[in-house]
């Protein structure tokens, strides 16, 4: 890509590159060179340009571009050299590795990272708005693990995004059961999961991620059901955060938790859910196909199940929405 190959070029001379210089070293025009600058520059990165010196890297990018993620991801599999793939705008960052997962049996670790989601998705097929700002991605998992586990990969995935926001911002971030991240109470993050079967073996799993990062929470709050309060971390911190750091932490974190996973059993992925919910000892409303079931939140079973207290006894909650009740 020419336009990294510039960014490249900028980056390895301290002071002004002439246009002259730059297109003779990439091996394009004049003009070229001009489109490449306005691209980079909409990638977030600061581009000081003068007509008689040229041009000169100011500042990097905060943004979870594929080329600057490979030079400080440091995983074993997940998002390596040419297995991250980035967009814009898309449909849906979970549409596109679920196609690639399909059809590639060497796609494991792939990313797919989007700006924007036209048809962001969520559980139960919800749409999930996901506009400029936030961190929409997906991952492409090839599990060995007993598929009695994979019910536990959104505990997993939950506990990297917890980690990753408290690291990079000191924010207490919690977990609610199912799959929500929320920080005092309010979401700020959702895992979605697609599972991918034949003859009743799990071919793939893709692992989807959507963070309300530096977003505006209140633009999109008018347009959820009513009952449901999101938040934002930048709306958090009063501040944006950097979310090339984020995504970086969240994949390091989200490998780690898997291979526990695959390796070692539940038992230690339901332990540090628990430590890090906010429901568990509470007053909830699981609401299931319009019926609703009141009682208190009291444990996480092995298989993620909620285990529910009622005054008719305990119930063990497989699916549903949960509502804290103060």
């Amino acid at each position: 890509m020419k336009a990294e190959e510039i960014l490249s070029l900028l980056g390895s001379y301290s002071g002004y590159l002439s246009v002259k210089d730059l297109a003779n070293k990439a091996g394009i025009s004049t003009s070229a060179v001009g489109k490449h600058m306005t691209r980079l520059r909409s990638y977030g990165y600061d581009i000081e340009s003068t007509r008689r010196r040229g041009y000169r890297l100011a500042g990097k990018t905060e943004l979870p571009l594929p080329w600057e993620l490979v030079k400080i991801l440091k995983t074993s599999f997940v998002g390596k050299k040419k297995m991250i793939y980035y967009r814009y705008a898309i449909l849906s960052t979970q549409k596109i590795a679920i196609s690639l997962a399909a059809v590639n049996p060497n796609s494991q670790g792939i990313v797919i990272i989007a700006e924007q989601q036209k048809r962001g998705r969520g559980r139960q097929n919800r749409s999930w708005l996901s506009p400029k700002g936030g961190i929409w991605l997906s991952v492409i998992l090839k599990p060995t693990m007993p598929s009695s586990r994979i019910t536990l990969l959104p505990f997993a995935a939950a506990l990297a995004v917890i980690d990753a926001i408290k690291k990079n911002t000191q924010l207490d971030a919690k977990l609610r059961w199912p799959n929500d991240v929320t920080i005092s109470g309010k979401k700020v993050a959702g895992i979605l999961i697609d599972i991918g079967t034949e003859s009743e073996q799990v071919n793939y799993v893709v692992v989807g991620v959507g963070i309300n990062a530096n977003i505006d929470s209140s633009a999109i709050s008018s347009r959820l059901e009513r009952g449901i309060a999101v938040t934002s971390i930048s709306d958090e911190l009063g501040h944006n955060t950097n979310m090339l750091k984020l995504t970086k932490e969240l994949l390091e974190r989200l490998e780690n938790y898997y291979l526990k996973l695959e390796r070692s059993g539940p038992y230690t992925i339901i332990e540090r859910w628990k430590e890090n919910s906010d429901i568990l000892g509470c007053k909830v409303s699981v609401v299931q196909n319009n019926k609703t079931i009141q009682g208190i939140a009291a444990d996480i079973n092995g298989d993620g199940s909620l285990l529910l207290r009622t005054d008719c006894g305990d119930i063990d909650v497989i699916t549903g929405d949960i509502y804290v009740r103060y």
